[in-house]
């Protein structure tokens, strides 16, 4: 029996371009080096924040800043797990998180939400994306899942980090500690790049 040709809309959904089809996407460890880039823009302007002190907060735009480059790597790392033939499903679950931190995050530099109820989306978030990386990243080659490893942990740290700068948000030495924290994953991430298998 001759089946028809599925057209355009009904293929789409049925199969998801890769690296090797489309040459322009991104592989893993060039993806891997776009968001530890991305994490150490982040550390860069949570310092820049933490030093300038008021005078940062006065312009709505550099308010704004850090919120949104937590959503736009949120929405970046959800685009990579549609373009990533391997583990589309932590890819996904590890961008939403920062998503729903870039939203409270924006909600309580607004004005409309409270430190505590944005720390309550906020520090779950990390706490998924950190039970993500660890549960999904346990197989694998040796350093694959040392980096990992030491990815979730580190997430964890920053959750904490969280919680204690949350004490007294306008304390320069808690921001810093975060930003440090977020360097050192960053640099985390770089490394593991260079450990994935080819594809």
């Amino acid at each position: 029996m001759h089946l028809p040709e599925p057209s355009l809309f009904t293929a789409l959904p049925l199969h998801l371009p890769t690296p090797e089809e489309l040459p322009w996407l991104p592989r893993p460890a060039e993806s891997h080096h776009t968001f530890a880039a991305g994490f150490l823009v982040i550390a860069g302007l949570m310092s820049a924040e933490a030093l300038a002190g008021n005078v940062w907060h006065r312009s709505y735009w550099r308010r704004m800043l850090f919120p949104a480059m937590l959503v736009f790597l949120g929405w970046g790392m959800v685009v990579v797990a549609f373009i990533e033939p391997q583990a589309r499903l932590v890819h996904i679950t590890m961008g939403l998180p920062l998503v729903v931190g870039g939203w409270a995050e924006h909600r309580y530099r607004l004005g409309e939400i409270s430190r505590k109820v944005a720390d309550a989306f906020i520090v779950p978030a990390l706490l998924l994306a950190a039970f993500d990386t660890l549960a999904f990243h346990l197989d694998g080659p040796p350093g694959v899942v040392y980096s990992h490893l030491a990815l979730g942990i580190m997430v964890i740290g920053i959750a904490a980090a969280r919680l204690y700068q949350s004490a007294h948000p306008d304390a320069l030495s808690r921001a810093m500690l975060i930003s440090f924290a977020i360097v050192v994953m960053s640099g985390t991430l770089l490394v593991d790049s260079f450990v994935q298998p080819p594809v």
